[in-house]
């Protein structure tokens, strides 16, 4: 029995202190499991067991009917996860799984698979989680097997001190807690949105608002810390459809990136920590491929273009370039605070404003 998952060689926790305990939360993006024995199998139970300095800490289990359905589903829903933009988008690659080979029951021939997408685990204990093992039983010819993986968890540290990519009180969203938002992408799982209210409190405030009447449109945005330019879009001026039938024209035309991202820009600082900035607007660059930048430049203006809601400044630090392969990673920053004036660094709650330096 073959395992591999996504991440390959670690998942990031982004444990927290509460009250005096932990609160872990990480998630696997995939998990397959082949059939590699030479002959048919029965899988009885998936386990996910998470342990903190080799304690036992809690179980989760996939078995019974609740197995029977998970692969059933799994074979019926995710086909469009092993090619194209899908499996890269919240993969990281293609390929992982082959649909061609997708098991519909428990009973498993020789090279079928299964497997389980995003799975979320939030945790509390004494201490933080660092590992998560992985048990597989199954039945061959009437005898028990187990088959187990070992991934350990790590609470990842930035290698270089950063600082807000745009200036003054700017509300966030669709950050890590958010699961169903970025956090179910690969390279977006830490991603953050970013706008700005107007003095009323409100991000809509009238019928038929333009990109002009948000209040974050045109604002500077900003290098989060030195580096070089190593890809970017400066002229997509199209603000693209949810619907893909509507976007794919534009993806044919334009390439994947614009008609997702719009205008964007990647720089590349030291230690391979790389960040991305989004939605940019149009003719607004002020760099280009192959140029250095300074902290604290400014480097485009916030737009609406691409799969964008709003005028908004989508950011996220990846370990790569490549938005659609790489992974994406938390990222702290020297120069913000919360409402209450108190400094922070990592924005660990959903829609809270901050106020950059």
């Amino acid at each position: 029995m073959q395992l591999s998952t996504i991440p390959k060689d670690s998942i990031i926790n982004m444990a927290e202190e509460n009250g005096g305990q932990v609160v872990s939360n990480f998630l696997l993006h995939g998990l397959k499991i082949k059939n590699d024995t030479g002959e048919n199998i029965i899988l009885k139970d998936i386990s996910f067991e998470l342990y903190s300095a080799g304690v036992a800490v809690k179980q989760v289990t996939y078995q019974g009917k609740y197995l029977d359905n998970a692969v059933e589903n799994f074979a019926e829903n995710n086909g469009w996860l092993c090619k194209d933009i899908g499996a890269k988008l919240f993969l990281g690659e293609e390929d992982f799984w082959n649909a061609e080979c997708f098991a519909k029951s428990v009973v498993m021939n020789e090279n079928q698979e299964t497997g389980i997408f995003n799975e979320y685990f939030i945790t509390v204990h004494e201490s933080a989680i660092d590992e998560l093992r992985i048990k597989v039983a199954y039945d061959k010819f009437g005898e028990k097997h187990v088959q187990e993986l070992s991934v350990p968890l790590v609470q990842y540290e930035n290698k270089n001190q950063y600082i807000f990519p745009l200036k003054g009180s700017i509300s966030t969203c669709g950050h890590y807690k958010s699961l169903l938002d970025h956090r179910q992408h690969y390279s977006m799982e830490f991603a953050i949105d970013m706008a700005q209210y107007n003095v009323e409190q409100k991000l809509s405030y009238k019928e038929n608002m333009s990109k002009e009447d948000y209040v974050v449109y045109g604002k500077d945005v900003l290098a989060i810390a030195d580096g070089e330019v190593v890809d970017c879009y400066h002229s997509f001026e199209i603000t693209t459809s949810w619907n893909w039938s509507e976007r794919k024209p534009f993806i044919d035309q334009y390439g994947f990136m614009p008609a997702q991202c719009g205008n964007h820009i990647v720089l590349k600082h030291d230690n391979e920590e790389y960040s991305f900035y989004g939605h940019l607007a149009t003719d607004s660059l002020t760099v280009k491929k192959g140029d250095k930048v300074k902290q604290g430049q400014v480097i485009a203006k916030v737009g609406h273009t691409g799969m964008s809601g709003c005028p908004h400044l989508h950011f996220q630090l990846m370990d790569g370039p490549d938005f659609l392969a790489d992974r994406g990673l938390p990222c702290s920053f020297s120069n913000i605070r919360n409402v209450d004036g108190d400094r922070i660094s990592l924005i660990e709650e959903e829609n809270i404003i901050v106020h950059a330096e």
